[in-house]
């Protein structure tokens, strides 16, 4: 048993490896969930957000940069109604201000700050807190972190077309100036499509769940919002699991594992394992961005969280390696991944914030047989109506239910070679 756990698990350690060195991949999985969930959460919220702003955080701001990217910045800060800013000129004049207890913090965003996201190089932006005031740094860095999503986004799609187009070969040769053309005319297509899903959101959400009675000040939107985008990401993963095990058999990887010796069991384990621990830790980024910048309430039961997030990374990578055995190539599964992810998301409420689920006659029927379904209602119970972890235990087993017959389903039909 051991010699077999070790074995899975360095399989599952290989998988790790390769899926951390696609950064263009590991922004979608992380970063454009929490876009996404930015956008429906102050699309909601929005339009009372001046009322709602209780705090008012005073805030220096200096922006020595001269490009775009220093530009996205300041313009999604501005939009903050918690903050009130003053913009100054320089680095020094706000440490010195700061210093002398004029404002709770200032954030800077450092010349050549564009430049160095063009160049994907390494960068930050700077944030000098009030030593007497630490209590609020948290704050500050959170919604920070939360201003540089678009440009840290821009410049990982910018960095994953530049890789595609240099893996392909298809422009080798061609002359600089086309070569660049391209490059901006494909990422100024992405770009504009996030542009327009954040002024014209696809998705109005108009639902009476989410009126709040004046006295309820607990209540957070984001609440319910980032489950439901959790939930709909982890089971976008089933596309990328599928291609990865087309990929493996297409290689004649597992082929070569299989003569090692290693059983079925070994191979599998760790393909899942890797793609399970992926989807954990894609909760735990989002739960945690969303906590410390929104002020998302994460419940009462730090062991609920962890036991639905752990049902529904099984029930996803066993559905991703179903996937991939009905498929007949990496190019398939990844499209049959995408549909089958925004269609599942959609009936389990995921995609729309209702719980589509709860209606009545054949919708409802339809709605309760996905996995997403009761993974979104594990986290409501937990995070909305601030239940325990034995309360989401009747969820859990379901999401493990189903990952166990996802899974008989894809080692019957898996082909491995």
């Amino acid at each position: 048993m051991i010699e077999i756990l070790r074995k899975t698990w360095a399989i599952s350690w290989k998988n790790l490896q390769v899926i951390s060195k696609d950064r263009g991949e590991m922004a979608i999985m992380f970063l454009l969930p929490l876009l996404f969930a930015s956008l429906i959460g102050f699309g909601v919220s929005g339009g009372n957000a001046e009322e709602e702003a209780a705090i008012q955080l005073d805030i220096y701001l200096v922006n020595e940069d001269q490009g775009l990217f220093g530009d996205m910045v300041v313009s999604v800060l501005d939009e903050m109604a918690m903050l009130n800013i003053q913009e100054l000129t320089t680095a020094e004049e706000a440490d010195k201000l700061i210093g002398e207890g004029e404002r709770l913090a200032a954030i800077i965003i450092p010349a050549g700050f564009s430049d160095r996201i063009d160049a994907y190089d390494p960068t930050a932006v700077d944030v000098i807190v009030d030593p007497i005031q630490q209590e609020w740094a948290s704050q500050v860095t959170g919604l920070v972190n939360f201003a540089a999503v678009p440009p840290t986004v821009y410049g990982e799609v910018q960095y994953a077309i530049r890789s595609l187009i240099d893996d392909s070969g298809l422009l080798d040769g061609a002359d600089p100036a086309f070569r660049q053309a391209i490059e901006a005319q494909t990422i100024g297509a992405i770009m504009t499509q996030i542009q327009e899903m954040e002024s014209d959101p696809l998705i109005v959400i108009e639902s009476p769940e989410l009126v709040v009675e004046e006295e309820d000040e607990s209540f957070n939107v984001f609440a319910i919002v980032i489950p439901g985008v959790a939930v709909m990401f982890a089971f976008f993963l089933i596309g990328t699991i599928a291609q990865a095990v087309h990929t493996e058999r297409d290689l004649g990887t597992f082929r070569r594992l299989l003569a090692a010796p290693l059983d079925r069991g070994a191979i599998v384990g760790g393909t899942m394992s890797a793609f399970m621990i992926v989807v954990f830790l894609q909760v735990v980024f989002l739960f945690g961005i969303a906590a410390v910048a929104f002020g998302m309430p994460i419940g009462k039961s730090i062991v609920g969280l962890l036991l639905v997030t752990f049902a529904l990374s099984l029930a996803a990578t066993s559905l991703g390696l179903l996937l991939a055995s009905v498929t007949n190539s990496g190019k398939q599964a990844g499209a049959f991944g995408i549909i089958l992810g925004f269609v599942l998301a959609g009936l389990g409420g995921a995609l729309i914030q209702f719980r589509v689920y709860e209606a009545e006659g054949f919708l409802g029927f339809v709605g309760k047989l996905t996995p997403h379904a009761h993974a979104v209602e594990g986290y409501n119970r937990l995070m909305v109506d601030g239940l325990g972890a034995v309360d989401v235990l009747p969820q859990a087993l379901i999401l493990v239910g189903f990952a166990v017959i996802f899974f008989l389903a894809a080692i019957w039909l898996l082909k491995f070679e």
